[in-house]
């Protein structure tokens, strides 16, 4: 296709190209420049009656189906409505991408409407967080967003993309679309050396226990979680309630963990659901080992 397009077309476009065609939103002055670019493409916007619920259904879609969810509200208070529900995204580590409208980059700073700091107010609670900063680039800052969203330690992400960016027009260009290959996630694998280095202290251990984060507990990953406790022989669980250890579902699982002698955390933060692996709630001479994408883990 040739002649001139909208910064929204870019965007609608590109959420179609990476086949993330459902879009869950709540319609507003910034970003109505998308649902009409999403006319000429195969999006299809669940309409919600508050922008917390868009994120929230893209939340579970993104648990539910393993592929990134994605939530478009408009700028200002509607971005503020939606911040909150971040939070339940980020603990559970679901792939989503929140695509706020904003204030026009031209009105910046002399009181545009509904103008605020949104990157700064999403930043807290998403793995990454920015606004676009030309209409060139859109294509590229969506596929940005789904790639880090979906990598590593999967997680919501934040794109607060101008008003004016949108409506402006360039002409289309092969230079304006990502590969394919730019949406996809980020392999990151165990090395062998340490692969072996665990299951030798697994087989070394009298009660070895592995205990799983959010990300292996949502439905596309949740067997991956019991083959693997299959082939070490070794109980896996997955944890995922803020109730941690005092969840009732998992039944006599407090007095497991104070008495396992190796404890495996396979993407799961040494956190207070585990009570920070403490004494008396954890064995005194318990080993921790910790496989986890995020290095600050």
């Amino acid at each position: 296709m040739t002649g001139e397009i909208r910064g929204a077309d870019i965007v609608a476009r590109a959420l179609d190209r990476a086949g993330l065609r459902t879009v869950f939103t709540l319609s507003g002055n910034h970003i109505m420049p998308i649902f009409d670019a999403a006319l000429e493409t195969e999006l299809k916007l669940v309409h919600v009656r508050h922008e917390a619920a868009a994120v929230h259904m893209a939340d579970a879609w993104g648990r539910l189906t393993g592929r990134c969810g994605v939530a478009l509200v408009t700028g200002g208070a509607g971005h503020a409505n939606a911040v909150a529900a971040l939070c339940t995204a980020q603990a559970a580590d679901s792939p989503l991408v929140l695509l706020s409208g904003h204030a026009g980059l031209s009105e910046l700073g002399r009181g545009g409407f509904q103008e605020m700091r949104q990157a700064d107010m999403a930043e807290p609670l998403a793995k990454a967080s920015w606004t676009a900063n030309s209409v060139e680039t859109l294509g590229f800052d969506i596929a940005r967003a789904v790639c880090i969203a979906t990598s590593g330690r999967a997680g919501p992400v934040h794109l607060s993309l101008p008003v004016d960016l949108l409506e402006g027009t360039i002409e289309d260009a092969p230079e304006l679309w990502p590969d394919t290959l730019a949406f996809a996630p980020v392999v990151q694998s165990l090395g062998d050396r340490e692969a072996d280095a665990v299951v030798t202290a697994i087989a070394g251990a009298k009660r070895p226990l592995i205990l799983a984060g959010p990300m292996l507990c949502h439905p596309p990953t949740k067997p991956l979680l019991t083959r693997l406790a299959d082939a070490l022989g070794v109980p896996a669980l997955g944890m995922e309630s803020p109730r941690g250890i005092n969840d009732p579902s998992l039944g006599a699982f407090a007095e497991v963990l104070k008495h396992s002698d190796l404890i495996v955390l396979l993407g799961k933060p040494h956190d207070f659901t585990i009570r920070f692996g403490d004494a008396p709630h954890v064995g005194p001479t318990a080993e921790f080992v910790v496989i986890d994408p995020d290095p600050g883990i």
